[in-house]
């Protein structure tokens, strides 16, 4: 028998020298510690499909699934998703549509007069107050008129000067300034009249009372049709120029 056939059966040969790497599987060479039969590629995911690393495991925990079974879990997971989304806009939207409504109201909201037309206000309260003084007291006598007859005549005199006269130059509530016009120089003339004491004696009370009920109808329509043109047709700067003239001319 040769000496290579020898070599074939007497059993392994030597040892490899040291150094060298047995073969085995194949190396990264960016990263020889990882092995690229291991690094598989992940499974495509078709359209419309949801990831099953994007699913919590309690959407499909459990014992093994068939298929059908894990398929319909995956879609009833999606329709949850899908219903909770639905949920959160439907809310997003109603808490919009409440702020809409909230800012509506703000807007309609009476809003406090400013400049002229809070010169006229208040001048008009005051008097308000003391027509509501005068009728309670239930006294018509002169002395207690005149307080009443003197600052109408002063409220009267500052509205001619600046409200009227302003809204005159707009052309804005005509008929409106008019009518206060005439009813305010009837007013003042009852109580001047009651003043000097030209009212009949029989019909001297009757004829107060029905005067100071007639200002008080005079001032609340004063209140709702003046001050809404006003602050309609004035602008800011001039309105503001037009309350000093009317505070001057009230507080004489």
């Amino acid at each position: 028998m040769s000496e290579a056939s020898e070599r074939g059966t007497a059993g392994p040969g030597p040892e490899e020298p040291a150094g060298v790497v047995p073969p085995g599987p194949l190396r990264d060479p960016a990263d020889p510690f990882r092995d690229t039969a291991a690094a598989a590629p992940e499974p495509a995911v078709a359209e419309g499909q949801v990831p099953e690393a994007a699913v919590p495991e309690a959407a499909v925990a459990g014992p093994a699934l068939a298929p059908r079974e894990r398929i319909g879990r995956l879609r009833a997971f999606r329709h949850r998703e899908r219903r909770s989304a639905a949920l959160g806009a439907t809310r997003a939207e109603s808490r919009r549509r409440a702020l809409s409504r909230e800012r509506e109201r703000d807007r309609s909201r009476p809003h406090p007069p400013e400049g002229l037309a809070a010169s006229l206000v208040t001048s008009g309260g005051l008097l308000l107050a003391m027509v509501e003084d005068v009728r309670m007291r239930g006294s018509t006598e002169p002395a207690d008129l005149r307080l009443l007859a003197d600052t109408f005549a002063r409220h009267n005199a500052a509205k001619e000067a600046t409200v009227r006269k302003v809204l005159d130059r707009h052309g804005v509530a005509r008929e409106v300034v008019e009518r206060d016009r005439q009813e305010g120089t009837l007013l003042q003339g009852i109580l001047d009249r009651a003043l000097m004491g030209r009212h009949p004696v029989d019909t001297h009370t009757l004829t107060v009372d029905g005067a100071l009920a007639q200002m008080y109808q005079y001032l609340f329509h004063e209140r709702r049709d003046l001050v809404p043109a006003l602050e309609r047709a004035v602008p800011r700067e001039e309105s503001e120029t037009l309350a000093a003239a009317f505070e001057a001319i009230d507080r004489v």
